[in-house]
């Protein structure tokens, strides 16, 4: 039997859009699925929407608390060894968990798959990410996207989100670097699976208030053995992986960049804390 994955939806005030993001999660291709809706204090009908799905999902209420409280509640709740966060104004692909949870069947060694995002709503593309690189997620910014399928005991074992930052406050990428302290690697899937509503006005992230440095620096300076492990000489295959976007979708060379994350994920992982 496969494992059990929770999918986590996250709402808050996104009544409009929820049946959209339920009903994405309920499409899966990926037979053991456990469904979770997490109201954080929502003021419209969001919790009245979620609970007309109570026949296929579990639906949780609390008092505002904020995004990183949520997702914590939403992970200690979940009951699947995999879970994953869906914001209430996202979208899967139908092929969401079977891809990412075929993607850690293949690597066992690594905690958490992700992949890249189809934008929709105020902007149209793909945002693509690139692969795992420890070395490019210390040295650059975040890009794993907050819908990552998880092992949640790994999950647990970091603490989860931090509850100390504020909200858009790049706590995703803070994050992804603890789980990277703790010795987890992620892998990659080059695939446009989750559908990322953009939104008119923007969003909560620091790039789109103008204040991405000072919260870059933030992040940095919470991470300092991170940031000392890779102040040491750039190796040939850290530059190799620095380049991996431009390699995206040229098969032949996916091994050799695979190779050189695994040499370079040597300089960033240890004991677990």
């Amino acid at each position: 039997m496969r494992p059990l994955v929770s999918i986590v939806v996250l709402c808050h005030n996104y009544a409009r859009f929820l049946p959209e993001a339920i009903e994405s999660a309920l499409a899966q291709d990926y037979p053991e699925l456990e469904l979770l809706v997490v109201d954080d204090g929502s003021t419209d009908d969001s919790l009245e929407v979620g609970r007309r799905y109570e026949d296929r999902a579990r639906v949780l209420t609390q008092q505002n608390r904020g995004l990183a409280r949520t997702c914590n509640r939403g992970a200690q709740e979940a009951n699947g060894e995999f879970f994953l966060f869906l914001s209430a104004d996202d979208r899967l692909d139908p092929r969401y968990v079977s891809e990412l949870a075929a993607a850690l069947d293949r690597e066992p060694d690594a905690a958490f798959a992700y992949c890249a995002a189809r934008l929709f709503g105020a902007e149209s593309g793909v945002m693509p990410s690139r692969p795992f690189s420890a070395f490019s997620l210390v040295r650059g910014r975040n890009y794993v996207n907050a819908s990552a399928l998880t092992r949640r005991a790994a999950y647990l074992d970091t603490g989860g989100y931090p509850e100390d930052l504020g909200e858009g406050a790049f706590d995703d990428w803070d994050f992804w670097l603890t789980m990277v302290e703790h010795g987890y690697r992620g892998t990659y899937v080059p695939k446009p699976l989750l559908h990322w509503r953009r939104h008119t006005g923007g969003s909560k992230n620091p790039a789109s208030r103008g204040v991405a440095d000072a919260e870059t620096e933030r992040v940095r300076r919470r991470h300092p053995q991170l940031q000392r492990a890779a102040a040491g000489p750039v190796y040939a295959f850290d530059r190799a992986i620095g380049l991996a976007d431009r390699l995206l979708g040229i098969a032949r060379v996916r091994p050799v960049l695979t190779a050189c994350e695994r040499i370079s994920w040597r300089r960033f992982s240890a004991p677990k804390q």
